[in-house]
């Protein structure tokens, strides 16, 4: 059985556009929630943010994902956990054009893809472990398992139903909707520092005296304890 759970809209569309202007390595100075590094991008450059519609789906079999399509709205990105099967990819050319369709922003998953020169030419953002040539199945052997909005750990980190996806060259960052919102002005802060800083060095200054002339914002804020 695939278990269907209702939406979780909770991350306002003024808080996404803001951190599409911003880089998840910045906002990983505070939070603990970066992906493995294994969960690497399928094509560079890239830029991804959205509310997570998590998928929970059954080892070789990809029923589950029909199912959060159903639900999808635009601006998704489909979160998807493999259960631990890295042989049979999540999707490929063709269910990459129907995401596209449904306006999804793109998807982050625990296994591999197939099509990955076609995903890149297509700009759909994807991240997941690398690329096979083998698809998962659709249906098959009686097994309909899964679920969508379930909590998920996707490359290490558990992911909630409408959680912020927060993805760029670097990987793949993942936010609640109250950490987005409580971290974004300091965020903007420190890239707007960096941006300053890389302007004085430029002119022939140190870091050090970057420092000195202009906090770090760094020195202002409590980094948090890993939560995930």
């Amino acid at each position: 059985m695939i278990q269907v759970h209702p939406r979780v809209d909770r991350l306002s569309k003024d808080i996404i556009e803001a951190y599409k202007q911003l880089a998840p390595a910045t906002l990983g100075h505070i939070i603990e929630s970066a992906m493995e590094s294994a969960i690497e991008p399928m094509f560079r450059p890239i830029k991804l943010v959205g509310p997570a519609l998590t998928v929970q789906t059954y080892p070789q079999i990809t029923s589950a994902v029909g199912e959060a399509l159903k639900i999808a709205r635009p601006g998704d990105v489909l979160v998807i956990a493999r259960g631990g099967e890295h042989r049979h990819a999540t999707t490929g050319e063709i269910g990459a054009l129907g995401y596209i369709e449904l306006g999804i922003a793109g998807m982050v998953s625990d296994g591999p893809i197939a099509d990955r020169a076609a995903i890149s030419r297509m700009q759909f953002p994807t991240f997941s472990r690398g690329s096979v040539a083998m698809t998962g199945k659709t249906g098959g052997w009686g097994i309909e398992w899964g679920g969508v909005n379930v909590p998920v750990t996707v490359g290490g980190i558990t992911v909630n139903p409408g959680d912020m996806v927060f993805g760029d060259d670097d990987g793949v960052l993942i936010a609640t909707p109250e950490e987005a919102a409580e971290h974004l002005a300091f965020v903007q802060e420190k890239e707007e520092w960096e941006a300053w800083v890389r302007e004085k060095i430029s002119a022939g200054l140190t870091i050090s005296q970057c420092r000195a002339e202009r906090p770090d914002p760094m020195t202002k804020v409590t980094i948090g304890t890993i939560r995930r």
